[in-house]
């Protein structure tokens, strides 16, 4: 019996190490080629991670918590075959098809083994693994009985980071919990195998992991105010939080998404010499077209951030300056010739950018139906590294907080970021006289040395005008 240890990989855009959020197996089980085997948290995403080989699970590597680098064994399998050990897959190295061939043996039909053997035609494409051509037959597992499996783990002992058993799912199936209410349950220390889900079909929500936390149930600790309990979920950390002496408060590790922040923001400060200028706008021109747009058809929800973007693109089209970065290598202004709008969003487990591509070619309704999208994935934690990658411009609707206004943060390498403040009714001067209207502030904050202020001004009023006047954007188009 051979064994192959799986490495985990580079799970996109060259990230380095990852987080162990969960394991989808346990030590003994039977797994099949892309079978999902662990929840992954990298800096941008949750992500479940799916085995290339077949076989059985001998050894996982690591503990729920632990980080992971890229290129070091996440979990070993035995699977059919003699073969000697797979190389190492290199971080960001896809390998080519002969490599593929040695990393996971052909095995000949007439094999006597029962064992599962290893499936060389993966469907998932993982950095440093690829993806095999030709698949090798596989012979069904032989299942273990249930007896022995049984004295197997009593004398061996649960393994260190295995998952638990599952007397309220099932045996060997997993709860039902969306990766933000898992992200919940571990912060709280609550055993996900033990809470009844209220949700649809049985799925856990975040209330049924704080009743349960709140009632002391499976010996959870439960932190002492729901301010402690979001400034855990916000860290991006799934570590518990440790107190150093009485009264010297608490240190919360800076990892996953959180040090992603930390890194892109301190790297945006330190390297881009940033000027920021706003202005008060009257909103109500967009706020009627809102409301007409939903009114007109059912299909799609269009939010005033959605007509924002798109009075952008054209606004991007316009000042070119703005949809740039800058090349400090050769020493040049990249003018880009596509749109990849970004937008900020909070979640439970940090500030993450979706980008909604190619939007100089989507409609008004198309850019709000991917603006929901995206918003929706990045709120339950199924974004990935891709929807977040590849933005040329960046909006942040600090107004969704309540806020009238801020100096937003550029998202490096981009030239400028467009911040928006909250839409509230306010006493406004129309045709010399005073009334109340929806007012909102806008703001730029833009890399002085990528444009100057009659650009960047050009832009942000352009942007105002379209907000007032809705039909200055019908005509840009």
């Amino acid at each position: 019996m051979a064994t192959r240890d799986f490495l985990l990989p580079d799970l996109g855009e060259g990230l380095t190490e990852g987080e162990i959020v969960a394991w989808l197996v346990a030590v003994g089980d039977s797994v099949d080629v892309d079978q999902p085997v662990a929840e992954v948290e990298t800096a941008k995403a949750v992500v479940e991670v799916p085995s290339p080989f077949a076989g059985t699970v001998s050894t996982l590597h690591g503990q729920v918590g632990e980080e992971v680098a890229v290129g070091t064994p996440l979990v070993t399998i035995e699977v059919g075959g003699s073969a000697a050990p797979a190389a190492a897959p290199v971080a960001g190295h896809a390998p080519q098809e002969a490599e593929v061939a040695e990393m996971v043996p052909e095995v000949e039909a007439g094999s006597g083994d029962d064992e599962v053997v290893a499936d060389a035609g993966s469907g998932n494409v993982l950095v440093g693994y690829g993806t095999g051509g030709n698949r090798a037959r596989r012979r069904a597992a032989r299942p273990a009985a249930a007896s022995d499996r049984s004295a197997s783990r009593a004398e061996t002992g649960p393994r260190s980071g295995t998952r638990a058993s599952r007397p309220n799912s099932g045996p060997g199936s997993r709860p039902r919990a969306k990766p933000p209410v898992r992200k919940l349950a571990k912060d709280l220390g609550v055993d996900l195998t033990s809470v009844g889900g209220s949700g649809p079909d049985g799925v856990i929500t975040r209330e049924d992991v704080r009743a349960y936390a709140g009632n002391g149930a499976g010996g959870a600790t439960v932190p002492a105010s729901e301010d402690y309990q979001d400034l855990l979920r916000q860290s991006g950390d799934s570590g518990r939080v440790t107190t150093t002496s009485a009264g010297a408060g608490q240190r919360i590790p800076v990892r996953g998404v959180r040090k992603a922040i930390a890194e892109k923001m301190t790297l945006s400060r330190r390297e881009i010499p940033e000027a920021v200028t706003w202005v008060d706008v009257d909103a109500t021109g967009l706020w009627q077209l809102r409301q007409s747009l939903n009114a007109s058809q059912s299909d799609v929800k269009v939010s005033p951030l959605a007509i924002i973007l798109r009075a952008c693109v054209a606004g991007l089209r316009r000042y070119r300056e703005i949809n740039a970065s800058l090349d400090t290598e050769a020493n040049e202004i990249v003018l880009h010739d596509h749109v990849n709008l970004g937008f900020a969003a909070a979640t439970d487990r940090g500030l993450v950018v979706p980008v909604i591509k190619g939007a100089e070619t989507l409609s008004t309704l198309e850019i709000a139906a991917e603006l929901n999208r995206l918003a929706g994935a990045a709120r339950d934690g199924k974004i990935t590294p891709d929807e977040m990658g590849g933005g040329t411009f960046t909006v942040s609707n600090y107004g969704s907080f309540g806020v009238d206004g801020g100096s937003a943060v550029i998202n490096h390498p981009e030239a400028a970021i467009l911040g928006v403040g909250r839409i509230t009714d306010r006493p406004w001067v129309v045709n010399g006289e005073l009334a109340v209207r929806k007012v909102t502030q806008l703001s730029i904050a833009f890399d002085h040395r990528i444009c100057d202020g009659g650009e960047a001004g050009g832009f942000l009023r352009f942007i105002a005008d379209c907000v007032e006047d809705p039909a200055v954007l019908l005509g840009s188009l």
